[in-house]
């Protein structure tokens, strides 16, 4: 009999990733579960009949929750971050196993739970016997199995570095984010990046340190930004023994946004508090998110594609390479294959191979893992078959 899947939140990303996981023979049903009953509708006509249903539920009740994860074997958790913890202790009430696609936080700035919290709770995962595996999307997800991959190529890594770039376009938008504009605004300005550099975690200020990469065609070579990311906290943490000195996360950003972001700081509002203006209070985030559109609006109006890979630099038998291991999405065959624009496809698809080795048995160790901690080939495989292949190139070593 196979696993039964209750999948919290379809969105764009929620989308790709049932209609990747239904059809496998080892998923028995998914339960697309969110407060949107229209959206779930939507999906679930997408979805082979007889292995999908749905349920309108707020996460946020906890006994509604503890309800829809008894009858489970998996929750797919693909809400916003902020959920994660009470959706694992949730999930540690009632004998589920999970599975989450990034971390919030860090918790000194945005108040909620980071990397560090979600790991932590390994002991209590071990001792139910549940597994569950953390931060399986693609970035955070794809990129750091190719960064476990890569690892385990090398003799010595000095480097490893997560590039993320995008050259897509979209006619009448000056500022398009391809996913969340919340997540994106406070990545980009708010989080102080995590750093590991010259062997020790640091912080940095957001949006000060940049250069070029020149990612695999058709993407091209793009200027690219250091954000906070969970990559690099979890490269340092799991991939360290071979002499890792620097680790980083850098993500493609238009000029025009980027001086937005630092106008933004100029004026003082680089933070997520409530301010008072008018009689009124809001946050600068939410006036600026505001004026963006959403993810979802620009469905099938963006064109280009989306590259996001891990760089990693050291030796091999004693000579030195620079491997980058990575995946390209066209925007463009995305909108075609499953009508969503690619970044929502580039992450639905790894988060749904990794419920997959759940549903296989191919992980079945309990505890809490993050990708660099799962055998690399079983996940790459499942990728490729699903339709987000990947591919590997020694760069220059300049």
């Amino acid at each position: 009999m196979g696993m039964r899947v209750l999948q919290l939140g379809v969105g764009s990303v929620g989308e790709v990733s049932s209609r990747t996981m239904a059809p496998d023979p080892d998923v028995s049903c998914v339960v697309l579960a969110d407060l949107d009953e229209h959206r779930l509708a939507e999906v679930a006509a997408k979805l082979p009949a007889g292995k999908v249903e749905t349920l309108q539920l707020d996460a946020t009740d906890k006994e509604a929750l503890v309800h829809a994860l008894a009858g489970v074997d998996l929750c797919f958790n693909a809400l916003i971050p902020e959920y994660n913890p009470d959706i694992m202790t949730a999930c540690l009430e009632t004998g589920t196993n999970y599975l989450d696609m990034a971390a919030a936080g860090p918790r000194d700035v945005v108040g909620t739970a980071d990397v560090d919290e979600e790991i932590a709770m390994d002991a209590e995962f071990k001792k139910k016997g549940l597994t569950a595996l953390v931060f399986f999307g693609i970035d955070p997800g794809a990129s750091d199995v190719f960064a476990r991959a890569l690892y385990d190529q090398f003799d010595t890594v000095e480097r490893l570095t997560v590039l993320d770039g995008d050259n897509s376009s979209v006619e009448g938008v000056d500022f398009a984010p391809s996913f969340s504009p919340t997540t994106m605004v406070e990545e980009c300005l708010i989080l102080p990046p995590h750093a590991f550099e010259n062997g020790k975690m640091i912080r940095r200020q957001s949006l000060s340190t940049t250069r070029e990469f020149d990612f695999p065609a058709p993407v091209g070579k793009l200027k690219v930004w250091n954000v906070d990311h969970e990559e690099a906290q979890l490269m340092p943490m799991f991939l360290a023994d071979k002499g890792l000195r620097d680790a980083d996360f850098f993500i493609a950003l238009d000029d025009q946004w980027v001086n937005l972001l630092l106008t933004w700081r100029k004026l003082g509002f680089d933070h997520n508090k409530e301010i008072e203006f008018g009689g009124a209070s809001f946050r600068p985030l939410d006036l600026l998110v505001s004026r963006l559109p959403k993810s979802v609006d620009l469905i099938g109006r963006m064109h280009g594609a989306v590259c996001v890979g891990a760089l990693c630099d050291g030796t091999i038998a004693g000579k030195r390479v620079r491997r980058y291991m990575y995946q390209i999405t066209s925007h463009d065959e995305a909108f075609r294959t499953m009508g969503v624009q690619g970044t929502g496809y580039q992450t639905g698809i790894p988060a749904a191979c990794g419920a997959l080795l759940l549903a296989k048995g191919i992980v079945k160790t309990p505890g809490v893992f993050a990708p660099e901690q799962i055998e690399p080939a079983p996940f790459l495989d499942l990728m490729t078959e699903h339709g987000t292949p990947w591919g590997v190139v020694d760069l220059p070593l300049d």
